[in-house]
């Protein structure tokens, strides 16, 4: 007889036959940071085990490192996350995380901002409700091929971020905890500066 997998038993449900509350759309603000910039020995994931339902993270920035803040029009969907679940050739489980952001203008500073997208590596913070959810954060996001064409994109143009696919994550996106309790969409807000 073979022996229960730890990792795949399914310990809660989910009633959803009279939803209050459905989540429906983030909240159109993504803070991007820096991959480099994030102090990975204060990470502290937590995740599922055979009693206890978690999936999040801790983390602090570097000293004197902060995340830079992206904001669309509040009525719109420019700003979202989704992932991608597959199985690699060992048959485990592995996920891309993609993230859309909006930039608009052929501005000298918006030609700046797409070239150090192009060229860098990043995770991303999206809000949703009281939920900070964090994409990218074991290997980082990067732009994929894109068109920016102004005319045809009302003044900007949509980027997408995303995990490379030969490097994609182990985990679903995970949920921001604060080092305060409570205190994570106040650390979204700070773009997770490290003063």
């Amino acid at each position: 007889m073979a022996v229960d997998s730890i990792c795949g038993t399914l310990i809660a449900g989910q009633d959803n036959s009279c939803p209050t509350t459905t989540q429906r759309k983030y909240f159109q603000q993504a803070v991007l940071i820096n991959r480099n910039d994030i102090d990975y020995t204060t990470a502290v994931k937590t995740l599922p085990t055979t009693e206890l339902c978690s999936y999040n993270v801790a983390f602090a920035l570097k000293s004197g490192k902060t995340g830079y803040r992206f904001t669309a029009n509040e009525s719109g969907s420019s700003i979202k996350g989704w992932f991608d679940k597959s199985r690699n050739d060992l048959g485990n489980v592995q996920y891309i995380h993609q993230v859309q952001i909006l930039v608009m203008n052929i501005l000298e500073s918006s030609k700046c901002i797409l070239s150090r997208l192009d060229l860098g590596n990043f995770v991303v913070a999206l809000q949703n409700g009281q939920t900070v959810e964090i994409f990218g954060f074991d290997n980082g996001l990067s732009t994929g091929d894109y068109t920016y064409d102004v005319a045809e994109g009302g003044g900007g143009t949509m980027i997408a971020l995303a995990s490379l696919e030969d490097n994609p994550e182990s985990f679903l996106p995970l949920v921001y905890k604060a080092a305060v309790p409570g205190g994570e969409v106040a650390d979204f807000d700070e773009n997770f500066a490290n003063a």
